[in-house]
């Protein structure tokens, strides 16, 4: 096999790695009671299998994948969710082919008491080509999910009660004004996805606001202190003239500031676009852009695939263990740590970029979950697997 850029480091630890993670191409990560669920990126920008792999990491030094689950017939299975201590919600979106246009779009719900032997044990059924990136917040016993919906233009976030896991209940619906349809807006679809205006996901929420990204829409900002009527604040568009792809939006701690990420995109990487920001949420109905942060374009830009930011490493607002450190997945940038702590000069104070020794030139780092000791799963979607990390900054 071709060896591929050496691992660069600083301020992680490598503890362990497990290359068959989702079948070495990765989307999501949870880890839940020692094992690491990793749904696939499957057949987007990857050839592999859709569906899940899971993964003993109870010995981080020794992960060792003890289970696969298939996805469906024309479904993409690439987000999940532990939901409580035994189920596990996993997307089935419709993969754009003669199979996916009959298959069963939602969400499967799987027992996941014995992690080696999970078994479905409901499914919910939802509209048009199934849920996109979706989150779950056990403690208000919610889920946030992008789907498509009546009355509405392409992805909104539907918010869902979940108190009864196996018979989830919509709450309410949110989208930005233009994809309101009762409210007869102008509108003219633009000529690229990547400025169309469509709920990517997933929202949350921080005392009575709900946060959420919306693609080539930008971000959004919600009341949600009636979860039955989430009422929309404000919204931020700055495509264009920046491309788009809004996919990340987070509060940081309990700053009156967002992290915000644009997806770097899969057929052109942009020197001045498709990064991260940070939002001044001061006044909430005027949102403002106040920095921005990217690695060194000049040792990433041309190293190979995507070079751009992909999705933070998401904590339940205010349970940061790293106050004020953002952990960043950045595609051939591999893991950036960055210092928001003041939000107007973000600064690095760590990275690790993965060795490719799987026969592909870079690493695509796609997503990054965290344990209860404070470990960090590092999910690439371009042969590598899982790393499992320490963060010794």
């Amino acid at each position: 096999m071709t060896v591929g850029d050496p691992a660069e480091s600083k301020n992680f630890k490598l503890l362990g790695h497990d290359p068959s993670a989702a079948w070495g191409g990765g989307s999501l990560v949870e880890v839940h009671k020692g094992f690491a669920y990793v749904g696939a990126v499957g057949a987007s920008f990857y050839n592999g299998p859709e569906g899940v792999t899971i993964h003993d990491v109870s010995d981080p030094t020794k992960p060792k994948k003890v289970a696969e689950v298939n996805a469906p017939p024309g479904i993409h299975n690439h987000k999940l969710r532990v939901v409580g201590d035994d189920l596990l919600y996993v997307n089935c979106e419709r993969l754009n082919s003669p199979e996916g246009q009959g298959a069963r779009a939602g969400i499967q719900i799987f027992d996941i008491g014995d992690p080696a032997n999970p078994k479905e044990v409901g499914f919910y059924d939802m509209p048009g080509n199934g849920p996109h990136r979706f989150g779950v917040d056990n403690e208000r016993q919610l889920a946030f999910a992008p789907n498509e919906a009546e009355g509405w233009r392409d992805r909104v976030s539907w918010t869902l009660d979940i108190s009864d896991p196996l018979k989830p209940e919509v709450l309410s619906l949110w989208g930005l004004p233009e994809q309101n349809l009762s409210l007869n807006l102008p509108y003219e679809k633009p000529d690229v996805w990547e400025r169309v205006t469509t709920c990517h996901g997933p929202a949350v929420i921080r005392g009575d606001r709900m946060y959420c990204g919306f693609w080539g829409g930008g971000m959004g900002i919600a009341d949600c202190s009636d979860l039955s009527n989430v009422k929309h604040i404000s919204h931020l568009c700055w495509a264009p003239p920046f491309v788009g792809m809004t996919h990340t939006v987070w509060p940081v701690d309990e700053q009156p500031y967002l992290v915000v990420t644009d997806e770097g995109q899969g057929s052109a990487n942009h020197r001045d676009s498709q990064f991260m920001w940070i939002i001044d949420i001061r006044e909430e109905t005027n949102p403002i852009p106040v920095a921005t942060f990217m690695p060194d374009r000049e040792n990433f830009f041309d190293r190979g695939k995507r070079y751009g930011a992909h999705n933070i490493l998401e904590y339940k607002p205010g349970q940061n263990p790293w106050p004020g450190i953002i952990f960043l997945t950045y595609f051939n940038a591999g893991l950036r740590a960055v210092d928001v702590s003041d939000p107007f000069f973000p600064k690095e104070v760590g990275h690790f970029v993965p060795e490719m020794n799987f026969g592909e030139p870079c690493c695509q780092s796609n997503d990054i979950g965290m344990d209860d000791e404070g470990r960090l799963y590092l999910i690439d979607r371009n042969g590598a697997g899982m790393h499992i990390l320490e963060y010794t900054g």
